[in-house]
Protein backbone atom coordinates (compact mmCIF):
# COMPACT_ATOMS: atom_id res chain seq x y z
CA UNK A 1 0.00 0.00 0.00
CA UNK A 2 3.08 2.27 1.01
CA UNK A 3 4.49 1.72 -2.51
CA UNK A 4 1.03 2.61 -4.23
CA UNK A 5 0.99 5.57 -2.23
CA UNK A 6 4.94 6.69 -3.79
CA UNK A 7 3.65 5.93 -6.86
CA UNK A 8 0.52 8.49 -6.44
CA UNK A 9 2.64 11.12 -5.44
CA UNK A 10 5.31 10.66 -7.83
CA UNK A 11 2.98 11.01 -10.66
CA UNK A 12 2.12 14.20 -9.21
CA UNK A 13 5.30 16.02 -8.88
CA UNK A 14 5.68 15.33 -12.39
CA UNK A 15 2.85 16.93 -13.37
CA UNK A 16 3.80 19.85 -11.45
CA UNK A 17 7.44 20.28 -13.14
CA UNK A 18 5.89 19.60 -16.42
CA UNK A 19 3.62 22.50 -15.91
CA UNK A 20 6.37 24.56 -14.07
CA UNK A 21 8.71 23.98 -17.21
CA UNK A 22 5.79 25.08 -19.75
CA UNK A 23 5.75 28.05 -17.67
CA UNK A 24 9.57 28.90 -17.75
CA UNK A 25 9.34 28.70 -21.60
CA UNK A 26 5.96 30.65 -21.83
CA UNK A 27 7.98 33.54 -20.22
CA UNK A 28 11.06 32.88 -21.41
CA UNK A 29 9.40 32.97 -25.19
CA UNK A 30 7.75 36.33 -24.25
CA UNK A 31 10.49 37.64 -22.67
CA UNK A 32 12.54 36.89 -26.17
CA UNK A 33 9.11 38.36 -28.01
CA UNK A 34 9.94 41.46 -26.20
CA UNK A 35 13.15 41.92 -26.24
CA UNK A 36 12.88 40.83 -30.12
CA UNK A 37 10.33 43.64 -30.49
CA UNK A 38 12.52 46.03 -28.28
CA UNK A 39 15.48 45.37 -30.56
CA UNK A 40 12.90 46.12 -33.85
CA UNK A 41 11.93 49.42 -32.48
CA UNK A 42 15.42 50.52 -31.59
CA UNK A 43 16.79 49.36 -35.05
CA UNK A 44 13.62 51.32 -36.57
CA UNK A 45 14.63 54.25 -34.21
CA UNK A 46 18.48 54.14 -35.61
CA UNK A 47 17.41 53.50 -39.09
CA UNK A 48 14.43 56.80 -38.86
CA UNK A 49 17.42 58.73 -37.47
CA UNK A 50 19.76 57.91 -39.84
CA UNK A 51 17.59 58.66 -42.19
CA UNK A 52 16.75 61.86 -40.46
CA UNK A 53 20.43 62.72 -40.25
CA UNK A 54 20.48 61.77 -44.16
CA UNK A 55 17.64 64.01 -45.37
CA UNK A 56 19.57 66.98 -43.53
CA UNK A 57 22.91 66.61 -45.58
CA UNK A 58 20.63 65.99 -48.52
CA UNK A 59 19.19 69.24 -47.91
CA UNK A 60 23.39 71.12 -47.61
CA UNK A 61 24.04 69.15 -50.46
CA UNK A 62 21.22 70.77 -52.56
CA UNK A 63 22.73 74.45 -50.85
CA UNK A 64 25.95 73.97 -51.85
CA UNK A 65 25.52 72.52 -55.23
CA UNK A 66 23.39 75.52 -55.80
CA UNK A 67 25.62 77.95 -54.78
CA UNK A 68 28.38 76.03 -56.48
CA UNK A 69 25.91 76.63 -59.66
CA UNK A 70 25.05 80.53 -58.87
CA UNK A 71 29.25 81.24 -58.30
CA UNK A 72 30.40 79.97 -61.54
CA UNK A 73 29.79 82.19 -64.96
CA UNK A 74 29.98 78.55 -67.35
CA UNK A 75 27.46 76.60 -65.04
CA UNK A 76 25.15 80.11 -65.19
CA UNK A 77 25.30 80.07 -69.01
CA UNK A 78 25.98 76.10 -69.87
CA UNK A 79 23.90 74.02 -67.00
CA UNK A 80 21.13 76.74 -66.61
CA UNK A 81 21.47 78.05 -69.84
CA UNK A 82 21.15 81.80 -68.10
CA UNK A 83 17.61 80.40 -66.31
CA UNK A 84 18.53 79.49 -62.71
CA UNK A 85 14.63 80.72 -62.26
CA UNK A 86 12.55 77.84 -63.89
CA UNK A 87 14.80 74.92 -64.43
CA UNK A 88 13.80 71.96 -63.75
CA UNK A 89 16.02 69.66 -65.47
CA UNK A 90 18.76 71.01 -62.92
CA UNK A 91 16.71 71.64 -59.98
CA UNK A 92 14.12 68.59 -59.69
CA UNK A 93 14.85 65.73 -57.73
CA UNK A 94 19.07 65.56 -57.99
CA UNK A 95 19.82 62.13 -57.11
CA UNK A 96 22.85 61.87 -54.74
CA UNK A 97 23.15 58.39 -53.47
CA UNK A 98 21.19 55.57 -55.32
CA UNK A 99 22.41 51.66 -54.77
CA UNK A 100 20.00 49.89 -57.15
CA UNK A 101 16.84 50.31 -54.16
CA UNK A 102 13.44 51.84 -55.18
CA UNK A 103 14.20 54.44 -52.54
CA UNK A 104 16.91 56.91 -54.11
CA UNK A 105 18.49 59.69 -51.78
CA UNK A 106 17.68 62.98 -53.32
CA UNK A 107 17.18 66.71 -53.33
CA UNK A 108 15.06 69.38 -55.03
CA UNK A 109 15.48 72.89 -55.39
CA UNK A 110 12.60 74.97 -55.50
CA UNK A 111 11.06 78.43 -54.35
CA UNK A 112 7.95 80.17 -54.10
CA UNK A 113 6.46 82.18 -56.82
CA UNK A 114 6.09 86.21 -56.79
CA UNK A 115 2.04 86.39 -54.96
CA UNK A 116 1.23 88.16 -58.55
CA UNK A 117 2.83 85.65 -60.36
CA UNK A 118 -0.22 84.36 -62.80
CA UNK A 119 0.79 80.52 -62.31
CA UNK A 120 0.79 80.72 -58.39
CA UNK A 121 -2.82 79.74 -58.67
CA UNK A 122 -1.62 76.46 -60.13
CA UNK A 123 1.27 75.81 -58.72
CA UNK A 124 2.65 78.25 -55.60
CA UNK A 125 6.62 76.96 -56.35
CA UNK A 126 8.68 76.75 -59.21
CA UNK A 127 11.79 74.39 -59.71
CA UNK A 128 14.67 76.98 -59.70
CA UNK A 129 15.55 80.67 -57.43
CA UNK A 130 14.19 83.44 -56.66
CA UNK A 131 16.15 86.28 -57.18
CA UNK A 132 16.42 88.83 -54.02
CA UNK A 133 17.53 91.80 -56.55
CA UNK A 134 13.59 91.22 -57.50
CA UNK A 135 12.44 93.31 -54.14
CA UNK A 136 13.33 96.10 -52.60
CA UNK A 137 16.10 96.42 -49.77
CA UNK A 138 15.29 98.04 -46.75
CA UNK A 139 18.88 99.05 -45.93
CA UNK A 140 18.97 101.04 -49.40
CA UNK A 141 15.78 103.08 -48.76
CA UNK A 142 17.65 105.99 -47.02
CA UNK A 143 20.35 106.29 -50.06
CA UNK A 144 17.78 106.84 -52.32
CA UNK A 145 17.70 110.62 -51.56
CA UNK A 146 21.00 111.16 -49.56
CA UNK A 147 19.92 110.44 -46.44
CA UNK A 148 16.37 112.64 -46.50
CA UNK A 149 14.28 109.67 -46.88
CA UNK A 150 11.21 110.48 -48.70
CA UNK A 151 11.94 108.93 -51.41
CA UNK A 152 12.58 105.67 -49.20
CA UNK A 153 8.65 106.29 -47.43
CA UNK A 154 7.41 106.72 -51.02
CA UNK A 155 8.15 103.49 -51.26
CA UNK A 156 7.40 102.01 -48.54
CA UNK A 157 3.54 103.69 -48.88
CA UNK A 158 3.05 101.76 -52.32
CA UNK A 159 3.22 98.24 -50.21
CA UNK A 160 -0.03 96.83 -49.26
CA UNK A 161 -1.11 97.40 -46.07
CA UNK A 162 1.43 99.69 -45.21
CA UNK A 163 0.54 102.92 -42.84
CA UNK A 164 2.43 106.54 -42.02
CA UNK A 165 3.74 105.33 -38.88
CA UNK A 166 5.57 102.09 -39.36
CA UNK A 167 7.04 103.40 -43.01
CA UNK A 168 8.34 105.92 -40.75
CA UNK A 169 9.13 103.65 -37.61
CA UNK A 170 10.75 101.58 -40.42
CA UNK A 171 12.69 104.33 -41.60
CA UNK A 172 14.00 105.33 -38.49
CA UNK A 173 14.93 101.99 -37.43
CA UNK A 174 17.66 101.92 -40.36
CA UNK A 175 18.60 105.90 -40.35
CA UNK A 176 21.05 107.26 -38.02
CA UNK A 177 20.83 109.90 -35.87
CA UNK A 178 18.29 110.26 -32.39
CA UNK A 179 15.59 112.48 -34.09
CA UNK A 180 12.31 110.68 -35.38
CA UNK A 181 10.60 111.15 -38.18
CA UNK A 182 6.83 112.18 -38.24
CA UNK A 183 5.00 109.80 -36.41
CA UNK A 184 8.22 107.69 -36.44
CA UNK A 185 9.83 105.88 -33.50
CA UNK A 186 13.65 106.14 -31.93
CA UNK A 187 14.62 105.67 -28.65
CA UNK A 188 12.39 107.58 -26.30
CA UNK A 189 9.82 104.66 -27.45
CA UNK A 190 12.25 101.56 -27.71
CA UNK A 191 13.25 102.66 -23.94
CA UNK A 192 10.13 102.95 -22.76
CA UNK A 193 9.02 99.28 -22.87
CA UNK A 194 8.34 96.90 -20.62
CA UNK A 195 11.44 95.06 -21.86
CA UNK A 196 13.56 97.91 -23.43
CA UNK A 197 15.70 98.24 -26.06
CA UNK A 198 17.84 100.14 -28.18
CA UNK A 199 16.52 101.47 -31.79
CA UNK A 200 19.32 100.05 -33.97
CA UNK A 201 19.99 103.23 -36.12
CA UNK A 202 21.78 101.22 -38.97
CA UNK A 203 20.90 98.97 -41.23
CA UNK A 204 19.19 95.62 -40.60
CA UNK A 205 20.94 92.17 -40.52
CA UNK A 206 17.91 90.15 -41.26
CA UNK A 207 14.15 90.81 -42.22
CA UNK A 208 13.17 88.85 -39.15
CA UNK A 209 15.18 92.06 -37.62
CA UNK A 210 12.08 94.65 -38.37
CA UNK A 211 9.96 92.78 -36.19
CA UNK A 212 11.42 94.62 -33.53
CA UNK A 213 10.48 97.83 -34.91
CA UNK A 214 7.04 99.61 -33.62
CA UNK A 215 3.96 98.46 -35.04
CA UNK A 216 5.24 95.63 -37.59
CA UNK A 217 4.01 92.26 -36.61
CA UNK A 218 4.49 88.51 -37.78
CA UNK A 219 1.11 88.81 -39.60
CA UNK A 220 2.50 91.58 -41.66
CA UNK A 221 5.55 90.66 -42.39
CA UNK A 222 4.97 87.06 -42.78
CA UNK A 223 1.31 86.89 -43.39
CA UNK A 224 -0.43 83.98 -42.92
CA UNK A 225 1.83 81.50 -44.44
CA UNK A 226 3.48 80.24 -41.51
CA UNK A 227 5.03 77.22 -43.25
CA UNK A 228 6.75 78.57 -46.00
CA UNK A 229 5.27 76.87 -48.54
CA UNK A 230 2.88 79.52 -50.71
CA UNK A 231 -0.30 77.76 -49.66
CA UNK A 232 -2.96 78.23 -47.52
CA UNK A 233 -2.62 74.73 -45.72
CA UNK A 234 -6.05 74.44 -43.37
CA UNK A 235 -4.64 75.59 -40.01
CA UNK A 236 -3.47 78.93 -41.78
CA UNK A 237 -6.63 80.55 -42.63
CA UNK A 238 -7.06 84.03 -41.20
CA UNK A 239 -10.68 84.31 -42.82
CA UNK A 240 -9.54 85.76 -45.74
CA UNK A 241 -9.77 82.46 -47.84
CA UNK A 242 -6.49 83.29 -49.57
CA UNK A 243 -2.83 82.71 -48.89
CA UNK A 244 -1.05 86.13 -47.80
CA UNK A 245 3.04 86.21 -47.54
CA UNK A 246 2.84 89.50 -46.22
CA UNK A 247 5.39 92.22 -46.73
CA UNK A 248 8.35 89.55 -46.98
CA UNK A 249 7.68 88.58 -50.51
CA UNK A 250 8.46 92.20 -51.35
CA UNK A 251 11.15 93.05 -49.42
CA UNK A 252 15.22 91.68 -48.50
CA UNK A 253 17.86 92.93 -46.56
CA UNK A 254 20.62 90.58 -49.38
CA UNK A 255 20.28 91.72 -52.53
CA UNK A 256 23.72 93.44 -53.31
CA UNK A 257 25.30 95.19 -56.78
CA UNK A 258 29.11 95.31 -56.86
CA UNK A 259 29.99 98.58 -59.64
CA UNK A 260 31.28 95.95 -62.41
CA UNK A 261 30.29 95.24 -65.69
CA UNK A 262 28.94 91.35 -66.68
CA UNK A 263 32.58 90.23 -66.66
CA UNK A 264 33.21 91.62 -62.99
CA UNK A 265 35.70 93.71 -64.30
CA UNK A 266 35.83 97.46 -62.70
CA UNK A 267 33.67 99.84 -65.03
CA UNK A 268 34.87 103.43 -66.30
CA UNK A 269 34.55 106.17 -64.26
CA UNK A 270 33.15 108.93 -66.34
CA UNK A 271 33.33 111.34 -64.42
CA UNK A 272 37.15 110.84 -63.96
CA UNK A 273 39.19 114.04 -64.37
CA UNK A 274 41.26 113.00 -66.29
CA UNK A 275 39.13 113.25 -69.50
CA UNK A 276 42.22 111.94 -71.80
CA UNK A 277 42.92 108.90 -69.83
CA UNK A 278 39.23 107.94 -69.56
CA UNK A 279 38.81 108.47 -73.29
CA UNK A 280 41.08 105.78 -74.11
CA UNK A 281 39.49 103.65 -72.03
CA UNK A 282 35.90 104.56 -73.48
CA UNK A 283 36.99 104.40 -77.24
CA UNK A 284 38.08 100.96 -76.18
CA UNK A 285 34.84 99.89 -74.57
CA UNK A 286 32.60 102.15 -76.46
CA UNK A 287 33.90 103.27 -79.75
CA UNK A 288 35.47 106.33 -81.03
CA UNK A 289 31.63 107.78 -81.74
CA UNK A 290 30.60 107.46 -78.56
CA UNK A 291 33.57 108.38 -76.47
CA UNK A 292 34.30 111.33 -78.45
CA UNK A 293 30.66 112.54 -77.88
CA UNK A 294 31.12 111.97 -73.81
CA UNK A 295 34.60 113.93 -73.76
CA UNK A 296 32.54 116.75 -75.23
CA UNK A 297 29.70 116.75 -72.89
CA UNK A 298 32.60 116.40 -70.19
CA UNK A 299 34.14 119.52 -71.88
CA UNK A 300 31.57 122.03 -72.99
CA UNK A 301 28.42 120.70 -71.42
CA UNK A 302 24.58 119.93 -72.97
CA UNK A 303 23.49 122.52 -75.46
CA UNK A 304 20.38 124.13 -73.69
CA UNK A 305 17.59 124.92 -76.50
CA UNK A 306 16.71 128.67 -76.79
CA UNK A 307 13.39 129.58 -75.50
CA UNK A 308 10.53 129.71 -77.50
CA UNK A 309 9.97 133.15 -78.82
CA UNK A 310 7.23 135.25 -76.64
CA UNK A 311 7.92 133.28 -73.71
CA UNK A 312 7.50 135.85 -70.90
CA UNK A 313 7.14 136.33 -67.24
CA UNK A 314 6.19 139.27 -64.67
CA UNK A 315 9.12 140.62 -62.91
CA UNK A 316 8.64 141.93 -59.57
CA UNK A 317 7.91 145.23 -60.49
CA UNK A 318 5.11 144.02 -62.45
CA UNK A 319 7.02 144.81 -66.30
CA UNK A 320 6.90 141.68 -68.40
CA UNK A 321 10.42 140.97 -68.96
CA UNK A 322 11.94 137.52 -71.34
CA UNK A 323 11.95 134.71 -69.27
CA UNK A 324 13.61 131.10 -70.52
CA UNK A 325 10.78 128.38 -70.60
CA UNK A 326 11.47 124.80 -69.57
CA UNK A 327 13.82 122.34 -71.59
CA UNK A 328 11.87 120.85 -73.79
CA UNK A 329 11.48 117.17 -73.87
CA UNK A 330 14.83 115.49 -75.52
CA UNK A 331 14.28 114.24 -78.75
CA UNK A 332 15.58 111.24 -80.31
CA UNK A 333 16.23 112.62 -83.85
CA UNK A 334 19.36 112.55 -85.32
CA UNK A 335 21.52 114.42 -88.31
CA UNK A 336 25.38 113.20 -88.71
CA UNK A 337 27.45 115.99 -89.21
CA UNK A 338 29.28 116.35 -92.36
CA UNK A 339 32.49 115.17 -93.37
CA UNK A 340 34.31 119.12 -92.54
CA UNK A 341 32.02 119.51 -89.73
CA UNK A 342 32.91 116.58 -87.96
CA UNK A 343 36.82 116.77 -88.87
CA UNK A 344 36.74 120.39 -87.47
CA UNK A 345 35.00 118.96 -84.23
CA UNK A 346 37.14 116.43 -83.77
CA UNK A 347 40.52 118.70 -84.27
CA UNK A 348 38.40 120.90 -81.50
CA UNK A 349 38.63 118.32 -79.50
CA UNK A 350 41.96 116.98 -79.92
CA UNK A 351 42.60 120.20 -78.94
CA UNK A 352 40.86 121.44 -75.62
CA UNK A 353 41.24 118.04 -74.31
CA UNK A 354 45.00 118.59 -72.96
CA UNK A 355 43.37 121.56 -70.53
CA UNK A 356 40.55 119.50 -69.82
CA UNK A 357 42.06 119.44 -66.17
CA UNK A 358 42.29 123.27 -65.76
CA UNK A 359 38.92 123.75 -66.93
CA UNK A 360 36.77 121.67 -64.13
CA UNK A 361 34.89 118.96 -66.55
CA UNK A 362 30.98 119.06 -66.78
CA UNK A 363 30.09 115.45 -64.29
CA UNK A 364 27.16 113.38 -65.38
CA UNK A 365 24.80 112.72 -63.00
CA UNK A 366 23.47 109.86 -64.82
CA UNK A 367 24.24 108.41 -67.64
CA UNK A 368 20.58 108.73 -68.84
CA UNK A 369 21.27 112.31 -69.81
CA UNK A 370 23.16 111.49 -72.84
CA UNK A 371 20.37 110.02 -74.20
CA UNK A 372 18.33 112.99 -76.29
CA UNK A 373 20.93 114.75 -75.47
CA UNK A 374 23.48 117.75 -78.34
CA UNK A 375 26.52 119.38 -77.62
CA UNK A 376 27.82 122.70 -78.78
CA UNK A 377 31.52 122.51 -80.25
CA UNK A 378 33.06 125.93 -80.88
CA UNK A 379 35.78 125.91 -83.25
CA UNK A 380 38.73 128.08 -84.55
CA UNK A 381 38.89 131.66 -83.35
CA UNK A 382 37.88 135.07 -84.68
CA UNK A 383 36.55 135.26 -88.01
CA UNK A 384 36.64 131.27 -88.58
CA UNK A 385 35.07 130.43 -85.77
CA UNK A 386 31.77 128.44 -85.98
CA UNK A 387 29.23 127.16 -83.65
CA UNK A 388 28.98 122.85 -84.52
CA UNK A 389 25.85 121.36 -82.55
CA UNK A 390 27.32 117.84 -82.09
CA UNK A 391 24.47 114.99 -81.44
CA UNK A 392 25.00 112.29 -79.18
CA UNK A 393 25.14 108.65 -81.06
CA UNK A 394 22.51 107.88 -78.85
CA UNK A 395 20.18 109.67 -80.64
CA UNK A 396 20.43 108.01 -83.58
CA UNK A 397 18.19 104.78 -82.96
CA UNK A 398 19.79 102.30 -85.53
CA UNK A 399 22.84 103.11 -82.69
CA UNK A 400 20.72 103.16 -79.41
CA UNK A 401 20.10 99.38 -78.94
CA UNK A 402 23.63 98.56 -78.94
CA UNK A 403 25.10 101.33 -77.84
CA UNK A 404 23.12 102.14 -74.64
CA UNK A 405 23.76 98.66 -72.95
CA UNK A 406 27.23 98.65 -73.85
CA UNK A 407 27.01 102.25 -72.07
CA UNK A 408 25.39 101.10 -69.01
CA UNK A 409 27.44 97.91 -68.85
CA UNK A 410 30.72 99.59 -68.93
CA UNK A 411 30.84 102.71 -67.58
CA UNK A 412 29.60 104.49 -64.11
CA UNK A 413 28.85 107.84 -62.61
CA UNK A 414 30.78 106.77 -58.85
CA UNK A 415 33.46 105.55 -57.78
CA UNK A 416 31.65 103.37 -55.15
CA UNK A 417 32.81 99.76 -55.48
CA UNK A 418 29.30 98.37 -54.60
CA UNK A 419 26.15 100.68 -55.91
CA UNK A 420 23.12 101.04 -53.45
CA UNK A 421 21.20 98.03 -54.16
CA UNK A 422 18.12 98.35 -56.48
CA UNK A 423 15.49 96.23 -58.00
CA UNK A 424 16.07 94.04 -60.60
CA UNK A 425 13.18 95.15 -63.48
CA UNK A 426 13.35 91.36 -65.18
CA UNK A 427 12.51 89.24 -62.11
CA UNK A 428 10.70 92.27 -59.47
CA UNK A 429 6.91 91.12 -59.04
CA UNK A 430 4.26 94.01 -59.78
CA UNK A 431 3.75 94.94 -56.68
CA UNK A 432 7.19 96.26 -56.30
CA UNK A 433 7.59 97.66 -59.81
CA UNK A 434 4.48 99.84 -59.35
CA UNK A 435 6.38 101.18 -56.41
CA UNK A 436 8.60 102.67 -58.58
CA UNK A 437 8.29 106.84 -58.89
CA UNK A 438 6.34 107.56 -62.00
CA UNK A 439 5.41 104.30 -63.16
CA UNK A 440 1.31 104.03 -63.97
CA UNK A 441 -0.37 100.51 -64.27
CA UNK A 442 0.17 100.85 -67.89
CA UNK A 443 4.11 100.94 -67.77
CA UNK A 444 4.23 97.97 -65.09
CA UNK A 445 2.23 95.82 -67.19
CA UNK A 446 4.25 96.95 -70.65
CA UNK A 447 7.39 96.04 -68.54
CA UNK A 448 5.65 92.26 -67.26
CA UNK A 449 4.58 91.54 -70.91
CA UNK A 450 7.67 92.51 -72.39
CA UNK A 451 10.57 91.37 -70.17
CA UNK A 452 11.94 87.89 -70.26
CA UNK A 453 9.58 84.54 -69.46
CA UNK A 454 11.10 82.71 -66.30
CA UNK A 455 9.77 79.51 -67.55
CA UNK A 456 11.22 79.88 -71.46
CA UNK A 457 13.98 77.38 -72.28
CA UNK A 458 15.70 79.25 -74.45
CA UNK A 459 18.74 81.49 -73.73
CA UNK A 460 17.52 85.14 -72.66
CA UNK A 461 18.29 87.67 -75.33
CA UNK A 462 21.72 89.75 -74.12
CA UNK A 463 19.79 92.90 -74.49
CA UNK A 464 17.94 92.39 -71.50
CA UNK A 465 20.94 92.41 -69.46
CA UNK A 466 20.62 96.80 -68.82
CA UNK A 467 17.44 98.61 -68.03
CA UNK A 468 18.09 99.76 -71.59
CA UNK A 469 15.61 97.30 -72.67
CA UNK A 470 13.03 99.85 -71.32
CA UNK A 471 13.83 102.09 -74.34
CA UNK A 472 14.72 100.05 -76.78
CA UNK A 473 12.53 97.68 -76.24
CA UNK A 474 9.34 98.46 -74.50
CA UNK A 475 9.58 101.97 -75.34
CA UNK A 476 8.99 103.79 -71.48
CA UNK A 477 9.32 107.35 -71.68
CA UNK A 478 12.81 108.65 -71.57
CA UNK A 479 11.95 110.67 -68.65
CA UNK A 480 10.55 107.84 -66.66
CA UNK A 481 13.03 105.99 -67.70
CA UNK A 482 15.42 108.72 -65.98
CA UNK A 483 13.27 109.05 -63.01
CA UNK A 484 13.98 105.41 -62.06
CA UNK A 485 17.44 105.33 -62.88
CA UNK A 486 18.55 105.21 -59.21
CA UNK A 487 16.09 102.57 -58.37
CA UNK A 488 16.24 99.69 -61.48
CA UNK A 489 19.08 97.23 -62.50
CA UNK A 490 18.69 94.13 -64.84
CA UNK A 491 21.49 92.04 -62.76
CA UNK A 492 21.60 89.87 -59.95
CA UNK A 493 23.84 87.91 -58.02
CA UNK A 494 21.84 86.98 -54.85
CA UNK A 495 19.22 84.00 -54.65
CA UNK A 496 16.63 83.08 -52.74
CA UNK A 497 15.28 79.20 -52.75
CA UNK A 498 14.56 75.94 -50.11
CA UNK A 499 16.50 73.38 -50.58
CA UNK A 500 14.23 69.75 -49.94
CA UNK A 501 16.76 66.61 -49.02
CA UNK A 502 14.41 63.69 -48.93
CA UNK A 503 14.09 59.67 -50.17
CA UNK A 504 11.51 59.11 -52.86
CA UNK A 505 9.03 56.23 -52.07
CA UNK A 506 8.56 57.48 -48.19
CA UNK A 507 10.99 58.58 -45.42
CA UNK A 508 11.56 61.31 -43.36
CA UNK A 509 12.64 64.85 -44.94
CA UNK A 510 14.17 67.92 -44.20
CA UNK A 511 14.15 71.41 -45.31
CA UNK A 512 16.26 74.55 -45.31
CA UNK A 513 15.70 78.00 -46.74
CA UNK A 514 18.52 79.61 -47.95
CA UNK A 515 20.25 82.88 -49.43
CA UNK A 516 23.30 82.56 -51.55
CA UNK A 517 25.22 85.83 -52.96
CA UNK A 518 27.68 84.84 -56.30
CA UNK A 519 29.97 87.09 -55.35
CA UNK A 520 31.77 87.15 -58.68
CA UNK A 521 32.79 83.46 -58.49
CA UNK A 522 33.19 83.29 -54.60
CA UNK A 523 29.72 82.46 -53.36
CA UNK A 524 28.63 83.30 -50.01
CA UNK A 525 25.86 81.80 -47.81
CA UNK A 526 24.23 84.93 -46.04
CA UNK A 527 21.44 83.00 -44.58
CA UNK A 528 20.11 79.92 -43.56
CA UNK A 529 17.24 78.36 -42.00
CA UNK A 530 16.04 75.13 -40.79
CA UNK A 531 12.74 75.27 -41.94
CA UNK A 532 11.90 71.31 -40.54
CA UNK A 533 10.07 72.47 -37.56
CA UNK A 534 7.87 73.74 -40.30
CA UNK A 535 7.04 70.39 -41.44
CA UNK A 536 7.78 69.17 -45.07
CA UNK A 537 5.77 71.68 -46.50
CA UNK A 538 5.37 69.83 -50.24
CA UNK A 539 4.11 66.93 -51.33
CA UNK A 540 7.41 65.10 -51.46
CA UNK A 541 5.58 62.33 -54.49
CA UNK A 542 4.71 65.39 -56.09
CA UNK A 543 8.34 66.23 -56.35
CA UNK A 544 9.43 63.07 -58.40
Amino acid sequence: MLMRLRTRVDARRRGVVLIAVLLIVVVLSLAAFQYSEWITAEYRATDGYTRSVQTRALADSGVHYTAALIGNADAMTNTLNGNPFDNAQAFQTVVVLDNGSSRPAVFSILSLRAPDDPNTATQAYRFGLADEAGKINVNALMQLDNGKGDAGFAVLMKLPNMTEDVANAILDWISPGETPRSDGAKDDYYSSLTTPYHCKNGPLDSMEELLLVRGVTPQLLFGNDRNHNGVLDADEDDGSGQVDRGWSAYLTVYSREPNSDAQGNARIYINDADVNGMGEKLTTALGQDLANYIIAYRLYGPASAAPPVGAITASKGGAATPMAAPAPAPTMSFTPLSGSDNTAVQGQLRTDRGSAKSKKPQKISTLFDLVGSKVSVTTGSGRTAKTITLPSPLNDPGQLKTLLPLLLDKTTTTLNSDLAPRINVNTASQTVLAALPGLEDGDVQNIVNLRPDPSSTQAVDPIFQTPAWLLTEASVPLAKVKAIESYITARTQVYRFQSLGYYQGGGPTARIEAVVDGNNGRPRIVYRRDLGELGSGFDMNGLK
